[in-house]
């Protein structure tokens, strides 16, 4: 296609005497030839004084030698004058000198020839002189077939798509000379076929050569696609889910067998895009080796489960069918931890009971515990159990739980809360019930006193459906009885659940020490003084017909009838009980010893030589049955022994030594308080 350019300028002026003067030199360049499609340089000289400001230049071309009748005209794309005048300006094409004119060999020429070109102006109207050029038809270069690739609906431009990983093979059109493939317009090394194998994205283009003329195609843009297939989940209406990964990327997922949840792959996007879907899930096989299998019928975008287990998707993505697997998801579904509570015995008991008495304990335990020590407890109690309200036991989160009035202080319901991670679940209740324990009170109260020998009726009161007694003597069953032994009398009464409470008496027994006062010997016919003591009030009596002043007296006087006679006082203490004791008032006359007799010693030397240490009656006492009585010489006495065994050392009862002097004795044999033998005895320890 041809056309002119015309280029007109007008100022005002008329230059008309120039056009005589004036001429155009069009320059040959030697071996000119160009192709179709080519820019050509024209190197023009126009004479002084220039041209007219409404002056028109045309250069035309034809075929051969010129000739202007065949001739077309060549549109001007640019001047450039080699003058200082600025390139493009007007003075580029009025102005004398020499002048560059671009213009474009027409792409409409096809066949091969030299052409013949002139320049023409219009006003003045000048030719220039004809020069010759070569042209040769450019070759036809187009990308013909792309193998492998697809229109690539996955972007927004115009591009052709790949699959990433895969290779596509771009074919130019055929019959050319040679080829060379560009990538962004840089030449790639040893890509001169007429085809090209593409494995990255990029913009690939060929230069096509035929004779001597090339031409390149413009860039065939190829991106090659990865899809992104993610998994996505819907914890919508979910109660117990959990995500238990923290990174960006969610691929653990925790909730309860109660619920399932909804894994979503992703959605296509862009006009001409779909996906299809394979919902896959890990399986192990013999050798423990983990793979992934097709889940039969899941190949939409939405999956719903509810079973413990790895999860993935395999998506297919057209066009272009670009294959793609997510990261897997795994699931955690954790069962429900369905047990119940029960009441366990203690060890020695025979059976378990909710009815307690107050301070002993039930035992309640979980029915079933994890193995894998995965499960919590809380217990809860409802205390009142009118309260309906149930609340934590901070403390009691174990599977067991002791139940007593250190817990609680009366009737309460029980219940276990188990919490496996995801699931929770709450036990039915058990219902402890605190049976109150029997009212017991001994009568009469406090503590008794009771004389010796005397008995005394206890009984008790209470609400006990039994009564069981102890002391340390005995024991007996029933409410009431006489006690007669002195202590701490405990009753022990049972009631419902034979709950049992106690209560105590202490039995004191009154002593009364009587006292008689100590054994007196006297003269014939010397009146005694007796001397009583231990009670609040006395009563004396003999063994034999005496005189008493006042036998209701504690310090009354008597005369002995007798040699020996032996007294009793009765003593009452003020509580009434009364005790008995009993003295000897011997008659000693020294003038009716007989101080003459065989076998019996009448000096001892206790000084510790073996010598006369002991004062021996035992061939007078011989296997009789005796006591020996030891009196100073005012009567006074001051040894006994009870059933002579070894004699006398000179001693007291105490075992202090006697000073030396002459002291009496008395043998009272068998129970006869009348002596045997009666006789004086010197101690001498310094001879």
């Amino acid at each position: 296609m041809l056309h002119v350019r015309l280029i007109a300028i007008a100022f005002g002026l008329s230059i008309s005497f120039l056009a005589n003067s004036q001429s155009l030199s069009l320059q040959q360049v030697p071996n000119l030839s160009k192709c179709t499609g080519d820019s050509l340089k024209l190197t023009l000289t126009i004479a002084a004084p220039g041209v007219n400001p409404a002056n028109d230049f045309h250069v035309m071309m034809s075929v051969g030698a010129f000739a202007s009748a065949s001739s077309d005209t060549l549109p001007i794309v640019k001047w450039e004058s080699v003058t200082p005048s600025p390139v493009g300006t007007l003075a580029d094409t009025i102005s004398a000198g020499l002048k560059y004119v671009w213009v474009v060999v027409p792409s409409t020429i096809t066949q091969n020839a030299s052409y013949g070109l002139v320049i023409r102006s219009t006003s003045p109207g000048l030719w220039s002189d004809t020069i010759q050029m070569s042209v040769n038809v450019a070759p036809v270069v187009f990308i013909d077939t792309i193998v492998g690739g697809f229109v690539n609906l996955h972007t927004s431009g115009n591009d052709w798509g790949m699959c990433e990983g895969d290779t596509i093979v771009i074919h130019a059109n055929e019959g050319l000379n040679s080829y060379q493939w560009t990538s962004s317009g840089v030449i790639i090394a040893g890509a001169t076929s007429d085809s090209l194998i593409v494995t990255t994205s990029g913009d690939y283009g060929v230069i096509g050569s035929s004779g001597i003329c090339s031409l390149s195609t413009t860039d065939t843009t190829i991106n090659a696609f990865a899809p992104t297939t993610s998994i996505t989940h819907v914890p919508t209406g979910m109660f117990t889910l959990s995500v238990l990964d923290k990174d960006a990327q969610i691929d653990s997922l925790q909730f309860c067998e109660s619920e399932s949840i909804m894994l979503r792959g992703p959605l296509p996007s862009g006009s001409g895009v779909s996906v299809s879907y394979q919902w896959l899930k890990d399986t192990v096989d013999m050798f423990m080796t983990h793979y992934p299998i097709a889940i039969s019928g899941e190949i939409s975008a939405n999956f719903t489960t509810g079973t413990s287990g790895k999860y993935s998707l395999v998506t297919s993505w057209n066009p272009g069918g670009c294959p793609d697997t997510s990261f897997a998801v795994e699931v955690f579904v954790d069962t429900v931890p369905d047990t119940y509570i029960e009441n366990i015995m203690w060890a020695g008991q025979t059976v378990a009971s909710l009815d307690i008495c107050p301070g002993d304990s039930t035992l309640l335990r979980a029915h079933h515990q994890s193995f894998l020590n995965d499960w919590n407890y809380q217990w809860e109690v409802m205390y009142p159990i009118a309260s309906g309200i149930w609340q934590q036991l901070p403390k009691d989160t174990t599977f067991e739980l002791t139940v007593d009035t250190a817990l609680i202080s009366g009737s309460a319901q029980y219940r276990l809360v188990v919490d496996s991670k995801a699931c929770t679940w709450t036990t039915g209740p058990l219902q402890v019930n605190l049976i109150p324990l029997p009212v017991v009170n001994v009568a009469p109260k406090d503590s008794l006193g009771l004389c010796a020998g005397d008995s005394i009726l206890i009984g008790v009161t209470g609400t006990g459906l039994t009564y069981q007694w102890i002391w340390s003597s005995g024991s007996y069953t029933g409410s009431s009885f006489y006690a007669k032994d002195s202590g701490v009398y405990t009753v022990q009464a049972t009631g419902l659940n034979n709950c049992t409470s106690f209560d105590t008496i202490q039995i004191t027994e009154i002593i009364i020490v009587p006292n008689a006062g100590v054994d007196q010997t006297v003269m014939p016919g010397e009146v005694v003084q007796l001397g009583a003591s231990g009670g609040t009030s006395y009563y004396w009596y003999a063994d034999k017909p005496v005189y008493f002043s006042d036998p209701s007296n504690s310090s009354t006087l008597t005369r002995p009838t007798s040699d020996t006679t032996k007294y009793f006082v009765e003593v009452r203490s003020s509580f009434g009980c009364f005790g008995i004791d009993s003295m000897l008032v011997i008659q000693f006359d020294p003038a009716t010893l007989d101080s003459n007799l065989d076998n019996v010693m009448n000096v001892i030397t206790p000084n510790g030589d073996g010598f006369n240490d002991f004062f021996d009656l035992s061939e007078v006492v011989q296997s009789d049955s005796c006591n020996i009585l030891i009196l100073n010489r005012w009567g006074a006495k001051v040894f006994e022994q009870k059933k002579y065994t070894t004699g006398w050392d000179g001693t007291t009862i105490g075992g202090d030594p006697l000073p030396d002097g002459t002291y009496y004795y008395l043998l009272l044999c068998n129970g006869n308080d009348v002596g045997r033998f009666r006789g004086a005895i010197t101690v001498i320890r310094n001879n």
